[in-house]
């Protein structure tokens, strides 16, 4: 049975009224168990395919800034965990709780640009800002406890730690536009092709539901 979202006045009499909270669980089995799986290559591995892309940018990130300060094998785990690990997984799991389960429910009040917008927002916080930000703060900590680079004080002189960060930085400032832009186009087109998936699985139950009555079954 299709999940279909009503006025009360217009509910028909022998319909199964659902909260929102049966009606996504309902809605997500249906998905899960779908045999078609073309139909939902986008809700099962969505979450995924931005996980994986947060990771590769927090890789890239991190490698740029560790080749800088000179750390080659040193503080490898406590560079890569928090840049590249941590990015990931909550760029799966913030897309499925904000986003993915307002396009399984098609809320007739949410803004289907906007939902898409939302997901852009937290993919290129996630997969670009965040690691940007962390990426020479981990590895400015790094370098001074290895002592792999000539680094000023922080507490002393930190216009001059600003600026070894800056200077750092400054090549590859369009490379990092480059990464924001295209996470926010990449959870867009996600977000785009997810809500497809639901409205192709919806379509075909109300076809199957359609073609159950005429034959009278």
């Amino acid at each position: 049975m299709a999940l279909l979202r009503k006025k009360y006045s217009e509910i028909p009499s022998d319909a199964v009224v659902l909260s929102e909270d049966e009606a996504l669980k309902y809605q997500t089995q249906i998905l899960n168990k779908w045999k078609h799986s073309s139909d939902v290559l986008a809700y099962r591995y969505g979450g995924g395919v931005l996980g994986v892309s947060s990771f590769i940018a927090g890789f890239f990130i991190n490698n740029y800034y560790r080749n800088k300060f000179k750390l080659l094998h040193y503080g490898r785990a406590s560079s890569y965990l928090p840049m590249c690990v941590i990015p990931a997984a909550f760029s799966a799991v913030t897309h499925m709780e904000f986003v993915l389960k307002n396009v399984v429910l098609q809320k007739r009040d949410t803004c289907p640009v906007c939902l898409e917008m939302r997901a852009s927002a937290i993919q290129a916080g996630l997969g670009c800002v965040f690691p940007i930000i962390m990426g020479p703060l981990n590895t400015l900590l790094l370098a001074q406890r290895y002592l792999t680079y000539d680094i000023p004080y922080v507490s002393k002189e930190p216009m001059k730690v600003l600026r070894l960060v800056k200077k750092m930085t400054q090549p590859v400032l369009n490379v990092w536009f480059g990464i924001f832009i295209g996470q926010a186009l990449l959870a867009s087109v996600v977000t785009h092709l997810e809500a497809k998936s639901v409205i192709t699985v919806n379509k075909k139950l109300e076809m199957l539901e359609e073609e159950l009555e005429n034959s009278g079954v």
